[in-house]
């Protein structure tokens, strides 16, 4: 005898870090005088990240992508240049930092737009304890409809974080995930300073969900 039952959880972080993106890029005619362009606002934004004590393993860039740029003249392709490309993620590990440091990458100039993503340092710990959570829930369902049943709870027979009652093989994935409102704020730079709102990383959700057979007693 035996109860099959689904634990499921959900908890909230508070995030502490922040991955900011920035797009480099710059057209020319000239291709060199385009990756000049770049390699300087490259440096003035290195000059900048160093000022706010952010160290060079939170810095990752991408080698430099050089593309030609077409105009459509009366159906027909004609070269405009080439434009120059380089991506820089950036690891912000003090929140506090993020309001100056915006509005130093928008006086620097070095890019017209940026991508955040707000983070736990840890994600593994914050799922593990959404995962812990899901269990006590998958207990406590199980002793409450045993109980209502006049029986007893007895040792776990199976744990598992797939369903597998299901034929589809496709749903054998882990069910947890790390998601919320303030995980991603896409802007213009310029347009996110002038606005001059506060900001808020507000909180990330971690869910869980396992799937546990008890025996009854």
């Amino acid at each position: 005898p035996h109860i099959y039952i689904e634990g499921s959880a959900e908890i909230e972080v508070i995030p502490n870090q922040m991955t900011i993106s920035l797009g480099l890029s710059a057209e020319n005619q000239d291709v060199g005088a385009a990756k000049q362009d770049v390699d300087k606002r490259s440096t003035s934004l290195l000059a900048t990240l160093k000022s706010f004590a952010i160290e060079s393993r939170d810095i990752a860039t991408t080698a430099l992508q050089v593309t030609p740029v077409y105009d459509y003249v009366e159906g027909k392709q004609v070269p405009r240049g080439s434009r120059v490309y380089r991506q820089v993620e950036v690891t912000l590990r003090n929140l506090e930092n993020y309001g100056p440091l915006m509005q130093a990458l928008v006086d620097a100039e070095v890019s017209n737009t940026v991508d955040t993503r707000l983070a736990v340092t840890d994600e593994k710990a914050v799922s593990d304890e959404a995962l812990v959570k899901a269990l006590e829930d998958a207990r406590a369902r199980a002793a409450n409809l045993v109980a209502s049943q006049g029986k007893k709870l007895g040792d776990v027979y199976s744990i598992s974080e797939f369903d597998l009652r299901r034929e589809e093989t496709y749903f054998l994935t882990p069910n947890r995930e790390i998601y919320g409102q303030a995980a991603s704020v896409s802007a213009t730079a310029d347009r996110l300073m002038k606005s001059g709102e506060p900001f808020e990383p507000g909180v990330i959700r971690a869910k869980a969900k396992v799937y546990v057979v008890y025996l009854i007693k």
